[in-house]
């Protein structure tokens, strides 16, 4: 406040103004000696690691999975980053590896065929104007490998009898990190041959057999979901219980103990028709394979589509798209069960491959009260959708008569009594083949009477070539034989309308 007072003062008189000149020479005269001096050079920053020493022998050294941390000082600036290699002796010729982080972790997996490995760390910090600590902060780091290990994971359904296309899955972990495990080896019953070589990443896969009709086949094997093959395997052997067993290898070419899959099965094909039995016994396959034989069909294969022990099906796929493949196998399919919902679902979701490769199918599906009419399971059938009257069930009598709706196709009787049935309305382009004579029984007054409503039982549609490739029935065959003479019917269905 009083230079201020000072500084008003000599600005009024004149007298001062000489003075007030000289004051401020002098002033700034001060000022300029006060910066006057030689600049300091720039100071090198330092670094450190949050610890100095490790000292760990034989078991005790660290696993391959380690985490670092450092941090660097700058007396006359601030630190802009870091640079860290593994270079035992670095050089002029030294790559550094640069990060702005102040941490990291790292796979420091020995050397294939070692268990165990010294490295050294080296990291430098750079400051703000890019100048390199002269003498980086060291640190010998001693690893141990430890073996991975490997699992057989359990699928949707785990099949005790299949075909020679099956699929398995599995898993692999490292105590050393996820990503010091390297590859899986895989081998078909005998660990003695050569293994089948496949990528950490692949924790799946179908194994397809190249010849189903093989006794020991070479398979094919397509990695998790792929479609195309990415290698072959040998060992599998028909007719007899097969094994997998699996190994986890890891970047120092450690192998786990090997993971043991359920023994499974393996049927060969050996012919190009499937009959596919849908009931909980094989009571009815006899009435199909009978049909087969008299008419011509002397060979065929069979599959208990839904059997099982307790809640888990013994012969499906492990899922829909290796379950997709074997039907693939096969060129005409018979399928017949009283389970709808079970049979309908199946199918829709696994003969899109079978129907693009031309195959034929026959469904004798007895449809029950309990299927929704509106069910979108029918999408690829004949089938639009139910004949589903208000307070009505409809009903075959003994001895009502199938009547066919194309000349030449044997007129049908039942040889039992059907508490419930569904006629259907057809898919726009596909045909009725039968219509049946139905009793519609009023579920309010209890009365009987014929029904005059839609009655079609049996149904067709064709491929993009207009040749018929699936029939469908509502009505189980079996019963539907009282004028024995179904297996005209089927001569029909396989020779004339699929051209087998």
């Amino acid at each position: 406040m009083q230079g201020s007072l000072i500084f008003a003062a000599m600005r009024c008189s004149p007298l001062y103004q000489p003075v007030f000149t000289l004051v401020i020479i002098l002033a700034f005269a001060s000022c300029e000696r006060a910066f006057e001096g030689d600049l300091l050079e720039n100071t090198s920053p330092e670094t450190a690691t949050s610890i100095d020493t490790i000292i760990r022998f034989g078991d005790d050294r660290l696993e391959s999975e380690v985490t670092l941390h450092w941090w660097g000082d700058d007396p006359d600036g601030y630190i802009t980053g870091y640079e860290f290699t593994f270079e035992p002796f670095p050089d002029d010729a030294t790559i550094w590896i640069y990060t702005e982080r102040q941490d990291s972790t790292f796979i420091l997996a020995p050397e294939p065929g070692q268990d165990s490995a010294d490295y050294v760390f080296y990291i430098r910090s750079i400051d703000n104007i890019g100048l390199r600590d002269p003498s980086p902060a060291r640190l010998v780091i001693p690893v141990k490998n430890s073996p991975p290990s490997a699992q057989i994971v359990p699928g949707i359904n785990n099949p005790v009898r299949s075909f020679p296309v099956v699929k398995f899955f599995w898993t692999g972990i490292d105590p050393d990190g996820a990503e010091n495990l390297k590859e899986f080896h895989i081998y078909w019953n005998d660990t003695t041959g050569a293994p089948l070589v496949i990528d950490k990443s692949i924790t799946s896969g179908v194994f397809q057999a190249q010849d189903p009709f093989a006794a020991e086949p070479v398979c094919d094997f397509y990695p998790n979901t792929s479609s195309v093959a990415s290698g072959t395997i040998s060992g599998m052997v028909s007719n007899a219980w097969n094994t997998l067993y699996i190994q986890a290898v890891d970047q120092s070419n450690a192998v786990s103990a090997f993971a043991v899959s359920d023994s499974v099965f393996i049927k060969p094909v050996h012919s190009d028709v499937l009959l596919v039995d849908g009931y909980s016994t094989t009571v009815n396959e006899a009435f199909y394979g009978n049909a087969m034989l008299n008419n011509g069909i002397s060979v065929f294969d069979t599959i208990q589509i839904f059997q099982k022990t307790g809640a888990v099906y013994t012969q499906q796929s492990a899922d829909n798209l290796t379950q997709e493949r074997v039907f693939d196998l096969f060129d005409l399919i018979i399928w017949f069960s009283n389970d709808a919902n079970n049979s309908f679902s199946l199918a829709q979701k696994t003969t899109d491959a079978f129907f693009t490769d031309g195959g034929k199918m026959f469904m004798s599906v007895y449809i029950s009260s309990s299927f929704d009419p509106l069910s979108n399971f029918l999408d690829f059938t004949p089938i639009a959708s139910l004949v589903n009257p208000v307070d009505t069930t409809l009903l075959l009598d003994l001895g009502a008569h199938l009547v066919p709706q194309e000349a030449g196709w044997p007129e049908l009787e039942g040889s039992s009594i059907i508490g419930v049935v569904k006629p259907i309305n057809v898919q726009i382009g596909a045909q009725p083949l039968y219509e049946a004579e139905l009793t519609a029984k009023d579920n309010i007054t209890l009365a009987f009477n014929p029904w005059t409503g839609n009655s079609i039982v049996i149904a067709k549609k064709f491929d993009a070539f207009g040749n018929t490739n699936f029939i469908v029935s509502t009505l189980e065959m079996h019963k539907m034989n009282a004028a024995m003479n179904t297996d005209a019917f089927f001569d029909k269905v396989i020779h004339d309308a699929f051209g087998f």
